[in-house]
């Protein structure tokens, strides 16, 4: 005898407007407990400004015939990130965990570039300034209102601004953001999570700067 599945909506979280983006199909309501789901903001918004931004949600949990989710996370579409690293401009990249006045951690990843091919310490005089701001954004605001002001550009436009008072940058993105259920409950954790911050950073920027070099020789 085949096993009846059941069509359920897909709704996303309030802060969206709970809209519809999907359906899925299911033979009991707690196989959807979990599952991920990508959408463009432009489905949700109307806003085509912002087509290169994708929405990361799960499911939470399973009312009637519709399962609701939670925002887990953003990421913006990779050509929007080759325009911005174009020749004679320095990457930067920016990875870092931080903590939401409602105790939500959350990863961000940043990268921004300066007009020139500056030395390297001015590059970490910059990177220091963006990540100051943005941890002391999240320590003042819930993460709720702090993920609507990266995917508005809020958040973006008053990190580039503190950057320049250091150094003219060009464009600046938060081209990803995970968020976590908790923050890390030891130090050793916390530790452990920047040096793995540290690690990426290094090697996102190896891979920038190899481009660089390839296009002015």
């Amino acid at each position: 005898m085949a096993i009846k599945k059941q069509w359920y909506e897909i709704i996303a979280p309030k802060m969206f407007g709970e809209k519809v983006v999907g359906e899925t199909l299911a033979v009991e309501p707690k196989q959807l407990i979990g599952r991920k789901i990508e959408t463009n903001l432009v489905e949700l918004s109307n806003d085509f400004s912002k087509f290169y931004i994708k929405l990361h949600f799960q499911i939470s949990n399973v009312e009637g015939g519709k399962a609701y989710t939670k925002l887990v996370g953003h990421d913006v579409m990779r050509e929007r990130i080759y325009r911005m690293v174009q020749r004679r401009v320095r990457r930067v990249d920016v990875i870092q965990d931080v903590v939401t006045k409602d105790n939500v951690n959350i990863r961000v990843k940043t990268v921004y570039v300066l007009m020139k091919r500056v030395n390297s310490s001015i590059k970490m005089a910059t990177r220091k300034t963006a990540r100051a701001y943005i941890d002391k954004m999240a320590k003042e605001t819930d993460s709720e209102d702090l993920m609507n002001m990266i995917i508005s550009g809020e958040l973006q436009k008053n990190a580039r601004r503190e950057i320049n008072k250091i150094y003219p940058a060009g464009n600046l993105e938060i081209r990803k953001t995970e968020i976590m259920s908790s923050m890390p409950t030891t130090e050793k954790k916390t530790r452990k999570k920047k040096e793995e911050a540290k690690t990426e950073e290094e090697a996102v920027e190896g891979k920038g700067e190899k481009t660089e070099d390839k296009e002015e020789e």
